[in-house]
């Protein structure tokens, strides 16, 4: 059964221990580099007022050895001598719990609360900091989740992405799971969304967006067509708030968003400004490569599409699905009609009665078209089908000869590539080629082509995977 993430999730309370100074007080989740701002960052409650222990978190953290530093203070934000207590990353409490505290040689009633910076929750000698990681750990090791509840092609292709993103942060209180994969991701440009198996999705948007895309949606099958650009949410600065503070209850940087501002955008539209709190990221480089991404997406005001389509051949569509959409009334910056656009369904609602769906897009502002033919794209379209195929031996050199061959001979016959490519597999099997359905999968499935019946296009925001 797939986890909920309506339900809420309840940490744990000081009041599990038979000597709390609080019993009401949270015990917190702690991940990543917890850095930047002023003296301590969040409140270690007393659990043990006999042995004078000070939680640091509801979990194992980082050792010193494998780089952690700690840096405790007391109410009046002065840091307290380390001779006074010691850092115990991994100590079994009361309940056989395996928790992080501090051991003081006294009591610490009189400088309450006290409070630290240091790092949190760790991977063997690794520190966990990516995101997409954090947020997996969280839902498999304290929601209740398990891995198969995400979309595992998703999940790895999310954490690719942020493979240099540090983020950092703590999960202070009780709300819903789905809450908490919602303010991370919002942290860097992320979102989720559960796909019709009922697994959590995950999409991390960059600068250059390699889209899947599952199918078309043509103009001749369109009805009540509505559009609009709302210019609400435009931005072309992107001021960002992060480093926040726990124990104060606010963020202790910022960045003006001028190192990353759309000129352009600004000269057409004036200045555009959005303020980000970025709760969950406390580094200042992974925060302009998110200012960027946020720039590239929104500099421009964005469609919202609704329609209905007076057919049933796009059944198997989903809410977040990418699909190609095509409309000579609909038009980009550029003032070029929507030609194989990329859109991502919001919503979808079938009748089918009324042999009808009704579909709410938002367009993601790049179009699918065909390659100039020139040397160098030829080599790399090659290259990468011969890498897409490599996973069945047998039949790999079989379609790269083919497609080598009549690729460089289109040069000479003056042929479109898209019409060489399309010309030339198409007649690998009276060439005495063998092309079977399981290496056309190999090489063409996570780049939207499988299983799709229009013309295959390559473009340069295209990317096979």
């Amino acid at each position: 059964m797939s986890i909920n993430l309506q339900d809420t999730y309840s940490l744990g309370r000081a009041w599990r221990y038979a000597n709390p100074r609080t019993a009401t007080e949270y015990l917190p989740i702690v991940y990543g580099d917890i850095k930047g701002g002023n003296y301590g960052l969040w409140n270690c409650p007393c659990i043990d007022t006999v042995n004078f222990y000070y939680l640091i978190a509801d979990h194992i953290i980082l050792s010193a050895g494998n780089g952690n530093s700690f840096t405790v203070y007391d109410r009046d934000n002065t840091a307290i001598d380390s001779a006074g207590y010691t850092i115990v990353d991994d100590h079994t409490d009361e309940n056989s719990k395996h928790v992080a505290i501090i051991n003081f040689t006294g009591d610490q009633v009189l400088t309450e609360p006290i409070s630290i910076r240091c790092k949190g929750k760790n991977d063997g000698a690794a520190l966990i900091e990516n995101p997409v990681t954090i947020l997996e750990d969280f839902v498999i090791n304290f929601a209740g989740g398990a891995s198969i509840d995400f979309d595992a092609f998703a999940l790895q292709k999310a954490k690719d992405v942020c493979t240099d993103y540090k983020a950092a942060g703590l999960i202070t209180g009780d709300r819903s799971i789905g809450t908490t994969l919602s303010e991370i991701l919002y942290s860097f440009h992320g979102e989720w969304w559960k796909n019709n198996q009922d697994d959590i999705v995950l999409q991390m948007n960059t600068t250059n967006q390699v889209y899947d895309w599952k199918g078309e949606l043509l103009e001749r099958n369109i009805k009540n067509l509505s559009a609009t650009r709302d210019e609400k949410n435009l931005c072309n600065i992107a001021e960002v708030q992060y480093a926040w503070n726990y124990k104060l209850h606010k963020y202790e940087a910022g960045d003006s968003g001028s190192s990353t501002a759309d000129q352009l955008s600004r000269n057409i539209h004036g200045d555009k400004i959005k303020t980000f709190d970025f709760k969950w990221c406390r580094d200042a480089t992974t925060i302009a490569v998110v200012q960027a991404i946020i720039i590239k997406r929104l500099k421009d005001p964005i469609w919202i599409i609704r329609f209905d389509e007076v057919t049933l051949r796009n059944l198997h569509f989903e809410k977040g699905d990418f699909v190609l959409l095509n409309h000579s009334t609909l038009y980009d910056t550029e003032q070029l009609p929507f030609t194989d656009r990329i859109v991502q369904i919001l919503t979808k609602v079938t009748g089918i009665n009324e042999k009808t769906i009704n579909f709410e897009l938002i367009d993601k502002a790049v179009s699918y078209h065909s390659l100039s033919e020139s040397v160098e794209e030829i080599v790399n379209i090659t290259e990468a089908i011969a890498k897409s195929v490599a996973k069945n031996v047998a039949e790999q050199m079989n379609i790269t000869e083919v497609v080598a061959k009549s690729v460089a001979k289109s040069l000479t016959d003056g042929i479109s590539l898209a019409e060489t490519i399309s010309k030339y597999i198409g007649k690998a099997a009276t060439e005495g080629v063998t092309v079977s359905e399981q290496a056309w999968k190999n090489a063409f499935l996570y780049d939207g082509a499988y299983d799709y019946d229009g013309t295959i296009k390559y473009g340069e925001d295209y990317g096979v995977l």
